[in-house]
Parts: structure tokens; sequence; C-alpha cells
């Protein structure tokens, strides 16, 4: 901060400005979302102390939750994107779609997770297939990510849910195998192995959206 410019008469009016313009803002807010929340809401508001900054933000994330479309994932595809024809696509061209598709899917907001498992031509197929079609709410703005688990699926199939084989094998930690091993009085865990196809994915430890045939 330049201290020779420094007017602190100016800026706490500057200050008494915003405030006001963040409580305005938060009347109309609350006037607009009031369909959608109840006492609980404000009880909630008040406990955690948020500020008008942080419930308006709350709010504004309210009404964009509530007004937005509920469409197929392949319906925010832009008009340029196709699917491959994997029965006649070369494996260069299957890595090529599958690049072009995550990065068509990453600027939506979406991020596969634990898929460095499988190849090209069985996560093009899983995420056409079964991530696609899924409808969800679309958001423009959204402050976390979709986030996609692929690792009870195998190159063959799709694993039962509480087949934890490829998790284990592929993405465990070191210490969550032995946790995993000692709560559950396990003689001998899966072999760990580095994961065939390294994409770079982005790795979280939890996700949110989705839909049951993708997680």
């Amino acid at each position: 901060m330049n201290f020779d410019n420094f007017d602190p008469e100016k800026d706490a009016a500057r200050r008494f400005d915003r405030d006001a313009d963040a409580v305005l803002e938060n009347v109309e807010l609350r006037a607009e979302a009031k369909e959608y929340l109840d006492d609980s809401t404000y009880f909630f508001h008040r406990f955690r102390r948020l500020t008008v900054e942080e419930e308006n933000e709350y709010l504004r994330e309210t009404l964009a939750w509530e007004g937005a479309p509920i469409l197929p994932i392949e319906d925010w595809l832009d008009a340029t994107w196709a699917p491959l024809d994997l029965s006649a696509a070369s494996e260069a061209e299957i890595s090529s779609a599958l690049r072009d598709l995550l990065e068509r899917l990453r600027l939506l907001n979406h991020e596969i997770w634990r898929a460095d498992h499988l190849s090209n031509r069985r996560l093009y197929e899983l995420i056409v297939r079964r991530l696609l079609p899924c409808k969800m709410k679309r958001l423009t703005k959204s402050r976390s990510p979709y986030v996609w688990n692929f690792e009870y699926y195998s190159e063959d199939g799709r694993l039962d849910a509480s087949d934890e084989s490829i998790w284990l094998t592929y993405y465990a930690t070191s210490e969550e195998r032995r946790v995993w091993s000692q709560e559950r009085n396990a003689a001998a865990l899966p072999q760990h192995k580095t994961p065939p196809f390294a994409r770079r994915f982005p790795t979280f430890d939890a996700g949110r959206g989705g839909c049951d045939d993708c997680r």
C-alpha cells in the first residue's frame, strides 16, 4: 500500500459503500430465494456467523442451483463433437478422440478419477455409454468439479461395489493398504502395481455429482 496517498476518510467511505451494497443485495437475494429456504437455513448462518458477503454467495449459489436446467451431459457438449465409431477406429484415433473428450469435459468442470488402469478404448467407451447420458443440473459456475470415479470398472466389465481390488492394486497408498489389511485381518493384499495408462488426471479424495452407474 502507498501510504503517501492513503486517505482514511475516503477508505472508510469506500468500505461503507461496499457494506451498504452487500446489505442491499442481501435483501434482494433473500426475497428471490425465499421459496427455497427455511428457518433452519438462517439459524445455520447465524450459528456459523457468516458475513453478509458470505451469505450472499450462498444465496447466489442456491439460486443458480435451483434455476439450472437438468440435461444429459452429452447435451452440454457443443455441436462439433460426435462419438467415435470404436469398431472402425485405430488406436491412434481413439487416443486422440479421448484426449479431445476429456478436455471438453474439463472445460465443463467434470474431472475423471481413478481411470489410469483402463485402456483408451475402454475408458472412451465408458464415458460415452455411462457418463454422457447421465442427466444433471448444468451450472455455468461452480467452485467444485463434478468428479467421476472409475475404480469399479475393469477392462472386461464392472466390479461389485464391495470389490476394492482395483483401488488396492493401483491407487491406495502404502498406509491405506496397511490400514485396510489390519482392519479386515487380511493375510494378503493384491500386489501393488503402477497404473499402465498415466493420463495425469487430477486426484480427489471425494467428489460430488455423478450417477450410480458412473461412480
